[in-house]
């Protein structure tokens, strides 16, 4: 009896998800009822795969809002296969807490959902949930004659002759998986380590010290970071923000109107890169309010001015004044518009007022005091 046609896709995270969705919408008009061995190769869950897999801490956050993400296809996609249409991340959500759909996930996970709005940033294992429910819905849609096998485990290599059938040689199986078609959705690889990686190691275990090597943060040794001890930090990007949160915040620390209260437990950071920066904010979010005027108190009349003054300038004392009053508008202005029940005068008074008095005068701090009552609410 001759072997069914065989794909294998290594790599069952949001990649793989998405060719696996794209099969199964192309697979009827394509394929038929055709008989098909589809492989999905991948040590963790399918859907979400090693990154947004469900079994991690909480404090990891997607860098997207719920709103921005969806695994789906609509009118706005160029492709060549149908349009399957899908809910982006915030509307599953919505159908989830309608019971439009229910998702196997963790109770502490749907409580995440019931409270995910579409400008939130979804923790990690939400989205991971989300990618599974996608999978799942893919693998329902595929025709009858396509049986899917998942292998939890890693592919080590694909050979074969260029014109022939391949062989994707798994860790622990004996027999490789013959395949007509192999994808490979990976994602990102993890790196082997450069010469100067394994210096810093040698030099670790030589001098009883820790060396964590590049790596997924959530899959880092971090118990080996004792609390207390000092810890050298190569690095100013998103990865350190996962380890920051994880040794703060998962150790234990809180926050309470901005200020860190620790735990006891941490230990001491000592961060650096190229930039020696942290990255900016996310741009470019739509404004949820009425944008402000801007600028005000620093334009170009005010660096005319500036520039046209003889010795030497101070920041503190030229240049501050008038970037805190540009600031200050621009807060003030957004507090006034968008939570007015906050504010105790009317925005055309207080913003008159404001534009009159001099920076850091007391007639602007009584003036912001007098308006805005909460102190929490003043720049």
């Amino acid at each position: 009896m001759t072997a069914a046609p065989g794909i294998v896709v290594i790599g069952g995270g949001p990649r793989g998800t998405g060719v696996i969705e794209r099969i199964a919408a192309n697979a009827r008009e394509l394929y038929g009822d055709l008989p098909l061995d589809l492989h999905v190769v991948d040590p963790h869950p399918a859907g979400g795969g090693r990154i947004w897999r469900p079994d991690q801490s909480p404090l990891l956050w997607m860098n997207s809002m719920a709103e921005d993400v969806t695994m789906f296809t609509d009118e706005t996609v160029e492709l060549a296969g149908p349009v399957v249409a899908g809910p982006a991340l915030d509307a599953w959500a919505e159908d989830v807490r309608a019971g439009r759909i229910t998702p196997d996930a963790d109770p502490a996970v749907l409580a995440e959902i019931h409270g995910l709005a579409g400008a939130d940033f979804p923790t990690r294992r939400l989205q991971g949930a989300y990618l599974r429910w996608t999978y799942e819905r893919a693998l329902a849609a595929l025709p009858p004659g396509i049986t899917v096998h998942e292998h939890r485990t890693t592919a080590l290599a694909v050979t074969g002759p260029r014109g022939g059938r391949q062989r994707v040689r798994l860790q622990d199986r004996p027999e490789p998986l013959l395949a007509d078609l192999v994808v490979l959705t990976v994602g990102h690889l993890d790196a082997e380590q450069e010469p100067e990686q394994k210096g810093l190691a040698d030099f670790a275990r030589r001098h009883a010290l820790v060396h964590l090597p590049p790596d997924f943060t959530a899959d880092s040794d971090l118990d080996a970071l004792r609390p207390g001890e000092p810890v050298i930090v190569r690095g100013f990007g998103l990865a350190f923000v996962d380890l920051m949160v994880l040794l703060t915040e998962g150790r234990g620390g809180r926050y309470r109107n901005g200020e860190y209260l620790p735990s006891g437990r941490e230990p001491v950071l000592y961060v650096g890169s190229r930039r020696g920066v942290p990255y900016h904010a996310k741009i470019g979010y739509p404004w949820t309010g009425e944008r402000p005027p801007l600028p005000q108190h620093l334009g170009p009349e005010w660096t005319e001015e500036l520039l046209s003054r003889t010795g030497p300038l101070d920041f503190r004392r030229d240049i501050w004044p008038a970037v805190a009053k540009e600031l200050g508008h621009a807060h003030y202005h957004r507090l006034f518009t968008t939570r007015p029940e906050r504010t105790a005068l009317a925005h055309e008074v207080f913003a008159e007022k404001y534009a009159a008095a001099d920076p850091g005068s007391p007639e602007l701090a009584g003036l912001i005091a007098e308006a805005v009552p909460d102190p929490a609410d003043r720049l």
